[in-house]
């Protein structure tokens, strides 16, 4: 139920985000967060224990990957099981050293046109802080739910054993 209310916010806010930026399709993808959502810290923590993690092996060879909205996750999903999607993946990843990471949502951000999207064929990226002990500056992930990719772990972190 809470999920159901959680992905039913993100749908309000993709909206609104949308209409807020209804020129966004047209012009290079910002990332300033255009909706966002405060869950509790529980819901994270919640996830963190119930969500088993994907199964990433990989270490990406771009620097880019996930770090820029320009290539982003795609973890796939879409609404009915995007956020799920995202959790998963997120629980994968550790520090560099193999610590354990917390993460939370910032919001959505950056537009893009995706055949997948649910309006206007119109998806958004969720934008992630991601930290762990000994980490001095967190680290901004950028995930696809819309669109399935191959999955790698983005440089400087590594995945559970």
């Amino acid at each position: 139920m809470k999920t159901n209310i959680l992905t039913s916010y993100r749908c309000l806010l993709l909206v609104a985000g949308l209409l807020g930026s209804s020129c966004a399709a047209h012009r290079p993808a910002s990332t300033a967060i255009l909706a966002s959502t405060s869950a509790p810290d529980s819901y994270y923590e919640n996830a963190q224990k119930n969500v088993a993690p994907a199964v990433v092996a990989t270490t990406s060879k771009e620097a880019t990957y996930g770090v820029t909205a320009q290539n982003p996750i795609k973890v796939g999903g879409g609404i009915d099981g995007g956020v799920r999607g995202e959790q998963s993946y997120l629980n994968a990843l550790r520090g560099p050293a193999g610590q354990p990471i917390t993460y939370r949502r910032q919001g959505s951000c950056c537009p893009f046109k995706t055949p997948n999207g649910l309006i206007d064929n119109t998806g958004m990226l969720d934008a992630y802080t991601v930290t762990w002990e000994g980490n001095a500056k967190p680290l901004t992930l950028y995930i696809n739910m819309y669109d399935k990719g191959d999955l790698f772990i983005p440089m400087g972190l590594t995945a559970v054993q």
